[in-house]
């Protein structure tokens, strides 16, 4: 069973320049925050009165806590925590646990990122590097793992076999990497523009999205859409695999 644990932070900053840098600071202090042990997520707000939310998400109170003692000493948290005032800071650890009719003893999946075994990994690179906005989170020569467009974005992972160890490598066949977006049709007209190859056209689905499908260098797929409503004759293969009926 989880003991997941909601970590929510509010205060202010210590001025008005600080209130202009928080944001890019907080976000900054993301990937030492995801590298603590029993991170599950986090989100980020600032109030219209002013008041900054900070919530995070771990797997258990004592995961909070350890991070609570780590976290000051790294460069980046530490440049976050100094644009707060710190006589406004309230803090909360709240349990969030899982309902126990729906959950089994086995511990959810947390995440899933899919890797291209390639032979060459700069053309795939500089492709979602250029067109989604993608930034190398872990950057070695025979490994990437790119997150596409943000914090917290999805993950795509570009692989080279290590010399000696024979692994098939990717060749497009067969497989789809659907990506969500917020707009749909402006992401279309600048691929569109770039002149990438398209697959599907633009259109509404009757299943629950509007999207198209474009391709990387390497010959993947990738299905772009954005959601819109459910019509008939779909209605009837909608679930509610969490619901209490």
């Amino acid at each position: 069973m989880q003991h997941d644990v909601l970590e929510t932070v509010l205060f202010r900053a210590i001025d008005e320049a600080a209130d202009q840098a928080i944001s890019e600071a907080a976000w900054a202090a993301q990937a030492a925050i995801e590298q603590q042990p029993g991170y599950v997520d986090r989100h980020f707000a600032r109030r219209a009165d002013g008041q900054w939310i900070d919530v995070v998400r771990w797997s258990s109170l004592q995961a909070a806590e350890r991070a609570a003692q780590n976290l000051p000493d790294l460069p980046e948290v530490a440049h976050f925590f100094r644009l707060i005032d710190p006589l406004s800071i309230a803090m909360h650890h709240s349990p969030a646990p899982a309902p126990r009719a729906l959950w089994s003893d086995q511990p959810p999946v947390r995440d899933a990122c899919l890797t291209l075994v390639l032979d060459d990994l700069r053309d795939v690179r500089a492709f979602y590097e250029h067109h989604f906005n993608a930034r190398a989170v872990f950057d070695h020569a025979g490994y990437v793992l790119l997150q596409l467009g943000g914090p917290q974005a999805p993950q795509l992972a570009l692989m080279v076999p290590e010399p000696g160890r024979l692994k098939p490598r990717f060749g497009g066949a067969g497989v789809i990497l659907n990506l969500r977006v917020d707009h749909v049709d402006a992401l279309h007209a600048r691929l569109s523009r770039a002149a990438l190859p398209m697959g599907l056209p633009l259109e509404d689905h009757p299943w629950g999205d509007r999207g198209f499908s474009t391709f990387d260098p390497s010959g993947l797929e990738l299905y772009c859409y954005t959601p819109r409503a459910t019509e008939a004759p779909f209605l009837g293969a909608l679930r509610r695999p969490w619901a209490l009926d």
